[in-house]
């Protein structure tokens, strides 16, 4: 083989290389699997309408330690305080959220979800007695930068009563 037939070898197989890279760069960035700008310059809204949001991000599962502090006998009684472990969950394809609790937002009764910057804020209307006071609406924030989680109920006089904090961790399942 002479020394020009080498040449052009190597130049059309570095060609079709290169060719074969840009067209799977493309690939990945149309496809959203890499990005070349940072997704933290977005705002909660904007991701959450952007057609570039991974499925990762569509549906995210917590792991929460969180702290209760629950009245007995009405709201004037001692509270009843204990830590246990806890899932939540936030759905920013369908907007709406969850947490394993004893109130009124559960898995299969979803709340709605609003991003208000890096908190996500779900919210559900209800209509129960608890605590001798009638319940109007139950509420939870989760901070997807520090992780800290707050649930809280409003009665019907206005006021809100914080049940339970506590911080999340997001559940990463194993590839099987």
């Amino acid at each position: 083989m002479s020394k020009s037939s080498t040449l052009q070898t190597v130049l059309i197989s570095s060609t079709v290389v290169a060719a074969l890279f840009t067209g799977l760069g493309w690939l990945a960035l149309n496809e959203g699997w890499i990005s070349l700008s940072s997704s933290s310059g977005q705002s909660g809204e904007e991701r959450l309408t952007s057609k570039k949001v991974s499925e990762s991000d569509e549906n995210i599962t917590f792991l929460c330690e969180a702290n209760y502090s629950v009245p007995t006998n009405g709201l004037e009684g001692p509270n009843k305080v204990y830590k246990e472990m806890m899932a939540a969950g936030l759905d920013y394809k369908n907007k709406a959220g969850w947490y394993q609790g004893n109130f009124s937002i559960s898995e299969s009764r979803k709340g709605a979800l609003v991003v208000q910057g890096n908190k996500a804020l779900v919210s559900r209307p209800a209509m129960f007695e608890r605590f001798g006071v009638m319940v109007t609406s139950e509420q939870f924030t989760i901070d997807r930068t520090t992780g800290e989680f707050n649930q809280s109920l409003t009665i019907k006089d206005g006021r809100k009563i914080e049940l339970i904090h506590g911080y999340c961790g997001k559940l990463t399942k194993a590839p099987f």
